[in-house]
């Protein structure tokens, strides 16, 4: 099932794509967003999957205005080097053995949250704006101490992600240097306004039985800048699953962003400017275009 957030005729709400038409899940005696659908669990996803197959009277996806797939997720997880590509070319070192590592999990805030067709701005505290093009798992149910055995049954889709990165700040030149404080301006140049874009739709991990075999890409006013597989990931979905899900419960509608392949801006000093169009492509997933001011 594709599921997305959109806005018709000056009301927001979740819906289903059907043969490129969309229909309110309110119609069908459901949530009317996709994180409360969610919270229905498996009875919520039947409940729709049966709805749907007598759906009548939908919108042309074409007349509605499409919002971010989960506007308002319960928390955005992402894991840090999680490709090898992208270790290499930041660190300029060897690949990482895995089993000498756990994953490097941080988190965004929700109010940096944008979806496709929205603006990426380039922040005063920052010129360095960067992309990274990102696979995130959306969590159905709630996930403690889950293993990667059951951890798939979990996961209720997966979505677009655009991990947009301020790489240098131009608000610490005063300061005196403390431990930590490349973390702390590397961490903080993640929590921008705009600098979480997430779309355009839902697909629901049925369509999905294996999120490692996608393909995916990211260019920058049609020039390709990235272009990896999923498969590519050091810790899968449900490893990041296994490991996070140790320290904290996992709500429905949380977003786990799997990390970026190579060809980051970061790399080769090639930053995002206002006129420029970002496109995050995942095979399968769809096509996420934002503009940048």
């Amino acid at each position: 099932m594709k599921l997305v957030t959109y806005t018709t005729g000056g009301s927001t709400q979740a819906g289903i794509v059907i043969d490129e038409q969309v229909y309110p899940l309110s119609g069908f005696g459901l949530p009317g967003s996709v994180v409360e659908f969610l919270k229905l669990g498996d009875a919520g996803m039947a409940k729709l999957a049966e709805a749907s197959k007598s759906a009548g009277g939908g919108t042309p996806i074409g007349d509605v205005e499409l919002e971010a797939a989960v506007p308002d997720p319960s928390a955005i997880f992402l894991l840090a080097g999680n490709y090898q590509s992208h270790i290499v070319e930041d660190s300029k070192g060897d690949p990482v053995n895995k089993a000498e590592i756990t994953p490097r999990i941080f988190i965004k805030p929700i109010n940096a949250v944008i979806g496709t067709g929205d603006a990426i701005e380039v922040p005063v505290v920052s010129d360095t704006v960067d992309y990274e093009l990102e696979i995130a798992a959306v969590i159905g149910k709630p996930a403690k101490s889950v293993s990667a055995a059951d951890a798939s049954d979990y996961i209720a889709g997966y979505v677009v992600f655009n991990d947009v990165s301020a790489r240098k700040l131009n608000t610490v030149g005063h300061r005196k240097e403390r431990d930590g404080d490349g973390y702390f301006d590397w961490l903080i140049g993640k929590w921008c306004d705009s600098f979480a874009a997430v779309g355009p739709w839902l697909i629901t991990s049925d369509e999905i039985p294996d999120p490692t075999d996608l393909e995916m890409s990211l260019t920058v006013n049609g020039e390709l800048r990235q272009h990896s597989s999923a498969g590519e990931m050091i810790f899968t979905v449900p490893e990041a699953i296994e490991y996070l899900s140790k320290f904290v419960t996992i709500e429905p509608g949380a977003l786990i962003c799997m990390g970026t392949p190579g060809g980051v801006g970061y790399a080769t000093s090639t930053w995002l400017n206002p006129g420029d169009v970002v496109v995050a492509e995942i095979e399968k997933l769809g096509r996420l275009e934002n503009p940048v001011k």
